[in-house]
């Protein structure tokens, strides 16, 4: 399990969790910016120990499971054992002895006794541990071992060469070896691998199988017979921005910093439909109004225009330097492509001819937003400066346009955060950019926000006024990036950033609504008149703590006063 959690001035990352000694507190131990072992009591809620573990990278730590006063750390050139000694940590480094130098070291696991320890380090091999002294190494892996689980009776290692492999008690014999691969994936598997052998950085086991997670963000079910089955899977490292639904199927597109775009089925199947990787990370996407191409914006400026099928390139430009932000075919035959950059510029191509027939210019900040209207002869653009501004297309000569007046113009799509139609979809106390995203349903009457909080949030459209009532659901564990309606508006899809997720959320109109369990949180009560939780932070302010702190016990008084207790007298008294 894997917590982040804030306290003083650093982050911490919770490793291992754990039970003290007298098997009720719960507590748990972890790594934070500057390399210091903390262990953390939960009930308490405060440190039980720091200490600096190394100067270099720590990556693994691990708890003895038969002695909790005891742990080890591995991580750069370091393997290191320790022992809880008062309130502190007392540190002894693995002695290597004549077996060679101190390698780096990218996983841990205890053994069948409380002495024996067994690590896997950089260059693919597995040492093997009694005590603080290294007993011998075992070759195990073409590349680092990033993984390894103890079992009952051996051990499962996982490496970056792509192979699971099953171990006797004492590393002596490889049982068996697994490589994960395309062809060895069972019928019932949920997407497609995105290469041959990935890294493997994650195993568990459970119910007699071995689960593995790769680097391409695969999780994926081993049985011990043979065949692997791909259970869920999602994008790699940095932040996922780029989402488009397409206009008449159950389906969307996605594309990450991670440079992969993938096609995922939005039916119950709810699998990755095809994949390709891209020479730079992408931030945007959009599919044509008849849904057979599919243009994607690059961080380097640079956008691509691509068979919707079969993911294979139909034109590609790059007039910017700066990322890609938005991106926009026309309504209708889709005749011009709009492309926002973050250089505070919009560039308009006409898609037949593949040339550029307009700049749009005027933005005094990056472009967030972007929509066209239902004719394809205006653009709707919101910049980072919290400017709504309006293009004549395909020339791109700036317009002034009345709030009154833009409120009657017919728009093909709605994804802006601006103006007055959505002004209560903004926070009480919030800064511009706090609301990343929204989009209205065909019908123009729900208007879904994602924000910075991690939140998605269902307005009345149109969200006139200040704070607006809404109601809110939670399932993204950062920023909410981007948010789209299904072609029927039967689904919500959403992704967030950091997490790197996609969300599917069933839209149930009013009065149509199943009474079933749901784990997400609403906040349309009429009690929330006045905000939802962003009232949260008026009602704190206006608290007078001083007055409440005077007229009611904040805890329960037991015992005597100790002026009343009955003392013991002093010898000069006897």
């Amino acid at each position: 399990l894997t917590v982040v959690t804030e306290y003083y001035q650093s982050t911490l990352v919770i490793i291992n969790i754990y039970f003290l000694a007298d098997g009720k507190r719960l507590a748990s131990v972890g790594i934070d910016d500057n390399h210091t072992i903390v262990l953390w009591d939960w009930k308490k809620g405060e440190k039980l120990s720091a200490v600096r573990g190394s100067k270099d990278k720590i990556f693994v730590v691990k708890i003895n499971p038969y002695m909790p006063d005891k742990l080890i750390t591995v991580g750069i050139k370091h393997m290191k054992f320790w022992r809880r000694a008062g309130g502190g940590l007392i540190g002894r480094k693995g002695c290597t002895g004549a077996l060679g130098r101190s390698d780096t070291m990218m996983c841990a696991v205890y053994g069948w006794t409380e002495e024996m320890a067994f690590s896997g380090t950089s260059t693919g091999d597995v040492c093997i541990w009694r005590d603080v002294f290294l007993l011998k190494t075992v070759k195990a892996h073409d590349g680092p071992v990033f993984s390894m689980h103890a079992l009952e009776k051996g051990f499962v290692t996982g490496g970056k060469d792509g192979v699971v492999a099953l171990w006797d008690d004492t590393f002596e014999r490889c049982l068996k070896t697994y490589a994960i691969k395309r062809a060895a994936l069972a019928p019932g598997s949920k997407g497609l691998l995105l290469e041959d052998n990935p890294s493997i950085r994650a195993i568990s086991l459970g119910h007699g199988h071995i689960l593995v997670g790769t680097k391409n963000g695969e999780i994926l079910e081993v049985d011990k017979s043979g065949p692997i089955t791909l259970l869920v899977q999602g994008h790699m490292e940095g932040e996922v921005w780029g989402l488009a639904t397409h206009p008449h199927l159950p389906i969307c597109a996605t594309v990450s910093d991670d440079k992969t775009l993938r096609i995922w089925d939005l039916s119950p199947s709810h699998c990755m439909l095809a994949v390709r990787k891209l020479k730079k990370g992408g931030r945007c996407c959009c599919f044509s109004p008849d849904g057979k191409a599919l243009a994607v914006g690059l961080n380097d400026g640079s956008f691509l225009i691509v068979n919707a099928d079969t993911l294979e390139d139909l034109v590609s430009f790059q007039h910017r330097k700066d990322v890609i932000s938005e991106i926009r075919f026309s309504p209708g035959a889709g005749k011009y492509l709009a492309v926002a950059s973050c250089d505070n510029f919009v560039d308009i191509y006409n898609v037949m001819s593949s040339k550029r027939v307009g700049i749009c210019k005027g933005a005094s900040s990056y472009i967030t937003h972007m929509d066209w209207d239902i004719r394809g002869k205006l653009l709707q653009v919101n910049t980072g400066a919290k400017e709504q501004l309006f293009f004549e297309a395909p020339r791109g000569k700036k317009q002034t346009i009345p709030s009154l007046e833009v409120e009657k113009i017919g728009w093909a799509s709605w994804t802006s955060v601006l103006g007055s139609c959505c002004e209560g979809i903004w926070p009480i106390i919030g800064e511009v950019t706090d609301v990343t995203a929204s989009c209205l349903t065909s019908d123009s009457k729900v208007l879904a926000t994602g924000d910075d909080f991690g939140f998605v949030k269902l307005f009345r459209y149109p969200a006139k006024g200040k704070f607006g009532k809404f109601k809110r659901y939670v399932a993204h564990s950062t920023h909410v990036t981007n948010v789209r309606w299904t072609y029927d508006d039967s689904l919500l899809v959403t992704v967030g950033g950091a997490d790197t997720s996609l969300m599917l959320w069933t839209y149930e109109m009013e009065g149509h609504r199943e009474s079933r369990q749901c784990d997400s949180e609403e906040s349309d009560l009429d009690s929330e008149e006045d905000g939802g939780y962003d009232s949260d932070v008026t009602r704190e302010n206006e608290i007078n703590y001083t007055i409440k702190a005077l007229s009611t016990n904040i805890r329960p008084m037991f015992g005597i006063k100790p002026h009343l207790q009955q003392k013991e007298p002093t010898l000069d008294e006897r």
